[in-house]
C-alpha cells in the first residue's frame, strides 16, 4: 500500500496528531493563529459529529479548551453555519451545540487539504524516510486510540 493510502487511514486522527505535537512546550515554531483556529474548529465539529449535541460545558471539557474561547469561537462558527445552537427538549434553559451539513463538509474540506499538504512535504522525502515517517504516525495514532479507549479522555489542543 502506498504511503497516501496509508496516511488516508488516519487522515481522521492527524488533527489530534496535530494537537498534540501543538501542546508541547518546547517546540520551537508554534502553530500560527490561523492554523492554530482552524484546528480548534476541526477539534469541535469532529467533537459533535462523534458525540452528537452537546452543551458548551462539555465541549470545553472534552477539548481542554477555555469556555470563554471556545464561546467567541462557537459564535463565528454559529455565524458560518457550521454548528447550530438549539433548545432541549427537556428544558428549554439548556442550549446544546450541533453540527451542521455544512459543519460535516468543513472537515471533510480541512482534512482533504491536510492530506494534500501532508502528501506534498512527504513527495519531497526519500522512500525509506516517508515509509518510517508513516509507520510512526500509524503507531501514534493506535497509541491515541488506545488511550482515548481506555480513559476516556482526548489529547488537548
Amino acid at each position: 500500500m502506498n504511503y497516501m493510502a496509508r496516511l488516508s487511514r488516519v487522515s481522521s486522527h492527524l488533527m489530534t496528531l496535530t494537537g498534540f505535537f501543538h501542546g508541547i512546550p518546547h517546540m520551537r515554531r508554534p502553530l500560527p493563529t490561523e492554523v492554530r483556529t482552524n484546528v480548534v474548529r476541526h477539534r469541535i465539529l469532529k467533537c459533535l459529529e462523534r458525540a452528537g449535541p452537546h452543551h458548551l460545558t462539555e465541549v470545553s471539557a472534552t477539548l481542554a479548551v477555555k469556555k470563554n474561547t471556545l464561546s467567541e469561537l462557537l459564535d463565528r462558527m454559529v455565524r458560518d453555519g457550521l454548528v447550530a445552537r438549539e433548545l432541549s427538549p427537556d428544558d428549554r434553559r439548556v442550549v446544546r451545540l450541533r453540527i451542521t451539513p455544512a459543519g460535516k463538509s468543513a472537515i471533510k474540506e480541512f482534512e482533504r487539504s491536510l492530506m494534500d499538504n501532508i502528501g506534498q512535504y512527504l513527495k519531497g522525502l526519500d522512500p525509506e524516510d516517508r515509509r518510517d515517517l508513516v509507520t510512526a504516525m500509524e503507531a501514534m495514532v493506535r497509541i491515541l486510540e488506545r488511550h482515548e479507549r481506555t480513559t476516556g479522555a482526548q489529547f488537548p489542543l
